[in-house]
């Protein structure tokens, strides 16, 4: 299993002379992460805070967003592709899948959650007051939720899938890691962020797959019965 690594610093990538342009919308999402990470309420949170934050003029928030809302959708929206992406060919491409693709998916997920726990966190914790919000988390995890089914769809029709592993599976396997992640990912670093990524790795794989090896007895029965006999 490969090691979850974090996300380099801004200091980091200035000693090695790697700073990349940041878009607006990068700035300000990173500005609102720190910002929650040092005890902001998101809820609270307010243009000036974030505008200040990102050192971008209040003039430049406006051009881009309507208001607040509209940056937390938007901001919602890029975490969403960029969860998928992590995944690497097991929600894009599930043509020649196997368990350990799966697992493989988990371990880039979990990064991706633990990079932007703050906002997944605070969003999680504000959707069952906030409607608005409530509603970006619901697009998030149904689009998740959404690629899951057109993966398993397709290890079905591959002949690899477990018996049962309907759309429901995928679905509650979705909502399960993605409430977990927002839940209990602060709390985890270093070994402990790993064994999380293996372990959900090893219940999905084990859930959607087939266990391969489950055909070989069935296969092995009727010849130790064959010998049996033969000895009687």
């Amino acid at each position: 299993m490969a090691r979850i690594e974090s996300r380099p610093t801004r200091r980091t990538r200035a000693k090695h002379g790697d700073q990349p342009k940041l878009t607006i919308e990068e700035r300000l999402l990173a500005a609102m992460e720190r910002l929650l990470e040092n005890g902001h309420r998101f809820a609270a949170l307010t243009v000036e805070q974030l505008t200040d934050e990102a050192g971008i003029a209040r003039g430049t928030f406006y051009l881009h967003f309507r208001d607040k809302g509209e940056l937390v959708a938007r901001l919602m929206s890029q975490v969403t592709e960029e969860i998928i992406a992590s995944t690497g060919t097991w929600l894009s491409d599930a043509e020649d899948a196997r368990h350990q693709v799966l697992q493989q998916a988990l371990v880039g997920m979990v990064a991706t959650f633990k990079k932007h726990q703050a906002i997944l966190a605070a969003v999680n914790d504000t959707a069952p007051y906030d409607q608005n919000v409530a509603s970006l988390y619901r697009t998030m995890v149904d689009r998740i939720c959404a690629q899951s089914r057109v993966s398993l769809d397709t290890i079905k029709r591959k002949g690899r899938s477990r018996p049962g592993a309907t759309d429901d599976v995928a679905e509650v396997l979705s909502w399960m890691i993605v409430m977990y992640c927002a839940r209990f990912i602060g709390e985890r670093n270093g070994v402990e962020l790993d064994r999380l990524a293996e372990s959900l790795g090893y219940i999905s794989a084990s859930t959607a797959f087939a266990d391969p090896s489950a055909a070989a007895p069935a296969a092995a029965k009727p010849a130790a019965q064959r010998k049996t006999k033969s000895s009687m």
